[in-house]
C-alpha cells in the first residue's frame, strides 16, 4: 500500500516538473509580496517606535518567520478537487479500488512539493537578506512545538482545502468563491498583520480557529508573546480540528455524491 502512495506522489512531482514557468513566477510573486509588506511596515515604523506591543524588529521577523510558515503548509488542493469534480473526472476514481481521498492527498502532496520547496528555498534567501532586522529565538522548547505544529498545520490545510472543494458539487462557479476564501484565511491567519492588533476578544477566537495556526500562533510562540501552556494548547486545538474536518468531509461527501451520481455523472 505504502508504494502505491510513493508512486503517486513521485508521478505528481514528475508532472510538475513540466510547469517549472508557473512555478517560478508564483515564487516570484510571494516573494515580491513579502517585500513590499516590510516595506510598507518598514515606512509605518520611520514614525514610531512600537505598534501595537510589536517594535519594528519583532514585525518584521513575524512576517518573515510567519510567511515561511505559510508557504510550508499552504497548498492548492479545493482547484484540483472542484476541477475533478466539474470535468466529471471524478467518476474514474469512482471505480478504483483506492479511495478518492487518499488519492487526492498523496497527489497533492507530490504535486505541492516542487512549489512548496521552491517557496521556502525563496522565503529563506529573503530571511536570509533581512538577517540584521530578524530576532533570534534560542530557547529550545518554543522551537520544538513549532516543529510540532507544522505537520499539524499541513494536514489541516489540506482537509480544509479538501472540503473547500467539494463545495463544486453544489456550485458551478466557483473560482470567484474560492479566492473569497482564500482572502479570509490569509485574514484570519494574521497574514496581513498580526491578529493581536485587534481587539482581545477576536485573538482569543482565532486561537479556537484553525487558520492562526499557519501563521500567526506559531509566529507568536516564536517571539515569545504567547506561553508554552498556550502553545501546548494549540496543539490541543489542531488535533480537534483535524478530527472535525475529517468528519465534515465524510458527511459533505457522501452529500455531494448523492447529487453527482443524481444527475448521471
Amino acid at each position: 500500500m505504502l508504494k502505491k502512495y510513493t508512486t503517486i506522489i513521485r508521478l505528481a512531482w514528475q508532472r510538475s516538473l513540466t510547469y517549472r514557468f508557473k512555478v517560478l513566477s508564483y515564487r516570484i510573486g510571494e516573494v515580491m509580496e513579502m517585500i513590499v509588506l516590510i516595506f510598507m511596515w518598514s515606512a509605518i515604523y520611520s514614525t514610531q517606535d512600537v505598534i501595537g506591543g510589536f517594535s519594528q524588529k519583532e514585525m518584521i521577523t513575524y512576517i518573515l518567520l510567519g510567511n515561511l510558515i505559510n508557504v510550508a503548509v499552504r497548498n492548492f488542493l479545493s482547484e484540483v478537487v472542484a476541477k475533478d469534480i466539474k470535468d466529471g473526472r471524478l467518476s474514474v476514481f469512482l471505480v478504483r479500488p483506492m479511495p478518492y481521498f487518499r488519492y487526492i492527498i498523496a497527489r497533492e502532496i507530490g504535486r505541492a512539493s516542487l512549489a512548496t520547496f521552491l517557496s521556502v528555498l525563496s522565503q529563506c534567501i529573503v530571511i536570509l537578506f533581512f538577517s540584521s532586522s530578524l530576532i533570534l529565538q534560542t530557547r529550545l522548547l518554543p522551537l520544538l512545538i513549532i516543529l510540532m505544529m507544522l505537520p499539524l498545520a499541513l494536514l489541516m490545510e489540506l482537509l480544509l482545502s479538501y472540503l473547500i472543494g467539494l463545495i463544486a458539487f453544489w456550485a458551478e462557479e466557483v473560482d470567484g468563491l474560492y479566492a473569497v476564501i482564500d482572502r479570509l484565511k490569509k485574514f484570519f491567519a494574521g497574514g496581513y498583520f498580526p491578529l493581536s492588533l485587534l481587539p482581545p476578544a477576536f485573538v482569543h477566537v482565532s486561537f479556537l480557529l484553525p487558520f492562526a495556526y499557519s501563521f500567526f500562533v506559531p509566529a507568536q510562540l516564536y517571539l515569545g508573546k504567547i506561553d508554552i501552556a498556550q502553545g501546548l494548547m494549540g496543539i490541543g486545538v489542531q488535533l480537534v480540528w483535524i478530527f472535525l474536518l475529517y468528519g465534515v468531509i465524510q458527511i459533505v461527501w457522501r452529500a455531494g455524491l448523492k447529487k453527482y451520481e443524481g444527475i448521471g455523472m
